[in-house]
C-alpha cells in the first residue's frame, strides 16, 4: 500500500502576515507565490497542472482515487490561506471559488490591472512633483516616498532615473548647480546630490 505524503501546513496567520488589499497587489503576489514555490506547493496556483481524477475504476467497481483525496485535502489548506490573506473588502470575490487556482486566477484577474494603474500613477507623479515652495528635505522625501512605493509594486526606479527626476523639478533658483552637475565627468550617487542640495539651499537663504 502507498503512503501518502504528509499535507503540509499553511496557514495565513503565520505565512502571510501582509494582507491583500485592492492596492498592493503586486507585492502580495511576489509574497504568496514565493511562499508556495517554496514549499513545492505552486501547481495549486500557478501552471497547468491538472488534479488526479476523482474515481478510479478497477473492474466492475468505480472507488474514490485516495490521489484525489490528498490533493484535494491539500488544496483546501491552500485555498484557506489565499483567503485569510485577503481583507475583509476582498474575500467575497473568491469565497465560491474552487479549487484554489480558480481564486488565485480570480484575484489575479480583479488587481492586476488596478496594480499596473497604480505604477503609471506614480511613475507620472514622480515625473510631475515640482520643488516649489517646499523645503529641500520636504522636497527630496517626497521623491524619495513616489520612489519607495514603485518600489513596493514591483516597479523600482533607478538611481540614476531618480536624479534626472529630481534635478528637472528643482526650479531656477537652482539653475546654476544644475548646469555644473551636468558638465561633471563621474555620475553622482544619491546622498552625494543630498548633501550638496542641502549646502546650496542653505547658501541661497544666506544671501
Amino acid at each position: 500500500m502507498a503512503i501518502s505524503k504528509p499535507l503540509i501546513q499553511i496557514t495565513a496567520t503565520n505565512h502571510f502576515p501582509i494582507k491583500l488589499t485592492s492596492t498592493n497587489f503586486s507585492v502580495s503576489r511576489t509574497h504568496v507565490q514565493s511562499t508556495f514555490i517554496g514549499f513545492k506547493l505552486e501547481d495549486h496556483i500557478i501552471g497547468y497542472y491538472d488534479p488526479p481524477t476523482k474515481t478510479i475504476a478497477n473492474k466492475d467497481t468505480t472507488k474514490t482515487n485516495p490521489a484525489y483525496t490528498a490533493w484535494f485535502r491539500q488544496d483546501q489548506i491552500v485555498f484557506s490561506a489565499i483567503l485569510g490573506s485577503c481583507t475583509d473588502a476582498i474575500r467575497p470575490l473568491i469565497a465560491s471559488a474552487s479549487p484554489a487556482k480558480e481564486a488565485w486566477n480570480r484575484l489575479t484577474a480583479a488587481y492586476a490591472s488596478s496594480s499596473r494603474s497604480r505604477i503609471i500613477s506614480l511613475k507620472s507623479k514622480l515625473a510631475k512633483n515640482p520643488k516649489g515652495n517646499r523645503s529641500m528635505v520636504e522636497f527630496l522625501n517626497g521623491m524619495c516616498s513616489i520612489a519607495d512605493d514603485l518600489a513596493l509594486v514591483q516597479s523600482p526606479v533607478h538611481e540614476e532615473d531618480l536624479l534626472v527626476h529630481i534635478l528637472s523639478q528643482l526650479g531656477e533658483e537652482y539653475s546654476q548647480l544644475n548646469a555644473a552637475l551636468k558638465t561633471r565627468q563621474h555620475s553622482i550617487t544619491y546622498p552625494e546630490l543630498f548633501d550638496m542640495l542641502f549646502d546650496y539651499e542653505r547658501s541661497l537663504k544666506e544671501t
